[in-house]
């Protein structure tokens, strides 16, 4: 079975973004928010019954990326969700309201994030200052099915 690949591009930080988060004896994780600025791109065709959610294995499913292709951090528990805006519109005469779709927006939400590259934090921080390039990332996320 071929394994499911979500690919997002032109991320932002977006909402809250968790630089430090400290636990005695536990692992440094952080959780992201970001805005995707490229349609995302599906790689499989994930619901067209040849892929069984069922059989999602666990493991180190999504990749952060910076502009020039360098990993960043792995990302173990990932959402994306896309947001649709629309107008009602209500012709004379008729009862019903149409949606009319103007536009969309996607977030990406990680909640489970180990940063393998500095860079990672250096980027965003630096994106804080003016006269600094803003930080832009790519993600994939990966399901990775397996055969019954």
């Amino acid at each position: 079975m071929a394994d499911g690949r979500y690919i997002f591009r032109d991320c932002v930080p977006d909402g809250n973004i968790d630089i430090a988060n400290v636990k005695t004896g536990d692992i440094l994780n952080r959780s992201w928010s970001f805005r995707v600025n490229s349609p995302p791109e599906l790689q499989s065709l994930l619901d067209s019954g040849t892929f069984d959610p069922r059989n999602i294995l666990r493991g180190y499913d999504g990749e952060l990326y910076d502009g020039d292709g360098n990993f960043l951090a792995e990302v173990n528990e990932w959402q994306a969700q896309i947001n649709y805006e629309n107008s009602d519109y209500q012709a004379a005469g008729s009862k019903i309201k149409w949606a009319v779709p103007q536009g969309y927006s996607v977030t990406l939400t990680f909640t489970e994030t180990v940063i393998r590259d500095a860079r990672l934090l250096q980027k965003v921080v630096a994106g804080l200052n003016k006269g600094e390039p803003d930080a832009v990332f790519n993600f994939m996320g990966v399901l990775r099915g397996h055969n019954v």
